[in-house]
């Protein structure tokens, strides 16, 4: 296990020089431009030698030094706006209607159960006063036994 050990300090003392070098070589080393030539000439178009690259755009294409290149334009159709956003809004308000008025149709007629239900504070004043709340009518108060 003691090699172990020694292995993993001499690493990590490695590893605390390795990130000390690279920091200390990005804080004061030289400053480089940023771009390299793989950038700047990648397509190929243009020579090594040249140290400036004119683009242009006119109205059929483009062109990047003396190469000129043709785009072609497709017509694609607008979609049709509306006039106003009232229209809009009240659209949709008529479509809402709709669509509720569609639902209300298939729903059900139904008694509503609990319809006076108590609060848990209220529910817990019925237990205490064992089913008679104040200003509610009477409750059924059936205990339930313990029956172990």
């Amino acid at each position: 296990m003691e090699s172990y050990f020694i292995f993993a300090i001499v690493l990590t003392v490695l590893y605390v020089i390795y990130y000390a070098v690279n920091i200390a070589r990005d804080l004061y080393g030289k400053k480089e431009n940023g771009k390299t030539d793989e950038e700047v000439f990648d397509l190929g178009l243009v020579d090594a030698t040249e140290e400036s690259i004119s683009v242009s755009e006119n109205e059929t294409g483009f062109s990047i030094g003396s190469e000129k290149y043709d785009t072609e334009v497709e017509a694609v159709a607008t979609p049709v706006v509306q006039d106003s956003d009232a229209k809009q809004e009240e659209t949709a308000h008529i479509r809402f209607e709709r669509l509720k008025a569609k639902a209300e149709e298939r729903m059900e007629d139904s008694v509503p159960y609990l319809s006076d239900p108590f609060t848990s504070e209220e529910m817990y004043k019925a237990m205490v006063s064992r089913g008679c709340p104040e200003n509610r009518p009477e409750l059924k108060w059936k205990p339930v036994k313990d029956k172990l």
